[in-house]
């Protein structure tokens, strides 16, 4: 089963990059969202994104912060649709 990355990276002055890409299993998936969010800082605080009262999210959502508390982006790894219909 295919596992997909959606990352956003938060940048105020040239605007949010979204990230995607694909992985065999959900610890590389996780370990390469943190290696890119260490690039942006040294150090990064991960934790579930909790929804507005009557939002949802995409399942497993994941919150970065820098060692200042500032938001830096966010991700989620996720199975492939695609896998889960195919397989």
């Amino acid at each position: 089963m295919k596992i997909i990355l959606i990352l956003v990276l938060f940048n105020l002055q040239s605007g949010s990059e979204v990230i995607t890409a694909e992985f065999d299993d959900a610890e590389a998936c996780e370990r390469a969202a943190l290696r890119t969010f260490q690039g942006v800082s040294a150090e990064v605080e991960m934790r579930d994104l909790e929804p507005l009262a009557g939002r949802t999210l995409i399942d497993g959502t994941v919150i970065a912060q820098n060692g200042e508390g500032a938001e830096i982006g966010m991700y989620s790894c996720n199975p492939s649709r695609a896998s889960r219909d195919s397989g």
